[in-house]
């Protein structure tokens, strides 16, 4: 990991995969680390199949689609990227250059660093039965990520919230058969219609419910038993019983913070030279936490961040003269 980049941008969300493509526009090299296992962020996990209308040029696209224009835009460039990472560490060098180390102590090495990493990492609440673990991945997921995966399949949704039941309803128009698994009597954070347009749907709620047991050999799980002994066939299972959520290590990193989030300018530069911060990582008077805002940063920060390499730098560059990338 000795290869030294322009910039290294903290986060694989939109924000973050918008901010590598603009930074790539500007021939500054690029790498991104992010701590999932696949770039998305949050729009991935909590937004997959809602549409969202904040994003101008799309009259409402998911979040999966949205995802993927993103991605396809940032593979333009081709900055390197780096997953299931997390950074515990940034440490400033006498030229102005970083050091980031992560849990495992590899290090990075870069000139300029910008966190668009919104209020720390997440991970999912994982499925508490025995011998789940040996179909996590291949058949037990955490987010809906790519619906086409369902087409005609059996699935089963676990969880007890707003966030199940939208999932469940995406589920219907796609797969063969959907169970609502719910360990409580109601959901929690729905709004008005959406348990009558759960009534109104053909999948199958099961209230007070849990899972006791997977059925199944090494290889592929089949069916699933509940508390009340009723056997599901499933082919994959879907799982929203909440976050474990670890708070950012901005203020340990020596940022300055403000209710967990990086106060900046419209510049977006942060209390130390050559960091910069966009998303919901950044704070500043009249923000709006939009999905769309965070492009509007990123690019902000991209151009802060080439006019720290280079003082001569342009202050920002424009994609209609940027001939190379044009298809």
């Amino acid at each position: 990991m000795s290869e030294r980049f322009d910039v290294t941008i903290i986060g694989g969300g939109t924000t973050g995969m918008y901010a590598a493509f603009y930074s790539g526009m500007r021939d500054l090299k690029t790498k991104v680390i992010e701590y999932q296992p696949e770039p998305g962020g949050k729009v991935s996990f909590f937004y997959p199949e809602k549409k969202i209308y904040d994003v101008g040029g799309f009259p409402g696209i998911t979040g999966e689609d949205l995802v993927h224009e993103v991605k396809k835009q940032t593979d333009l460039v081709n900055p390197t990227v780096s997953t299931e990472e997390k950074i515990h560490s940034i440490e400033k060098q006498e030229d102005g250059s970083f050091i980031l180390e992560n849990e495992h102590g590899e290090q990075h090495f870069s000139k300029a660093v910008i966190i668009a990493s919104g209020m720390g990492t997440f991970d999912m609440q994982p499925l508490q039965v025995n011998g789940s673990e040996k179909f996590e991945e291949e058949q037990i997921h955490y987010s809906i990520q790519n619906l086409n995966q369902y087409e005609g399949k059996k699935v089963a949704v676990i969880s007890q919230s707003r966030v199940g039941i939208d999932w469940s309803l995406a589920l219907e128009k796609v797969s063969d058969e959907v169970h609502l698994v719910n360990c409580g009597d109601e959901f929690k954070a729905v709004y008005e219609n959406d348990v009558d347009q759960l009534n109104a749907s053909s999948v199958q709620t099961h209230l007070n419910q849990e899972v006791e047991q997977l059925h199944g050999d090494e290889e592929m799980m089949t069916s699933l038993t509940l508390k009340d002994g009723l056997e599901i066939e499933v082919d994959h299972i879907l799982v929203y019983e909440g976050l474990q959520i670890e708070k950012s290590m901005y203020a340990e990193w020596g940022l300055e913070t403000e209710k967990g989030r990086i106060p900046v300018g419209t510049d977006m530069c942060s209390n130390i030279e050559g960091i910069f911060v966009a998303g919901d990582a950044a704070i500043y008077p009249s923000k709006t936490m939009l999905i769309a805002s965070g492009f509007t940063e990123a690019m902000a920060a991209v151009n802060s961040a080439a006019m720290y390499l280079d003082p001569k730098a342009k202050s920002q560059v424009y994609s209609t003269v940027v001939y190379k990338y044009n298809t």
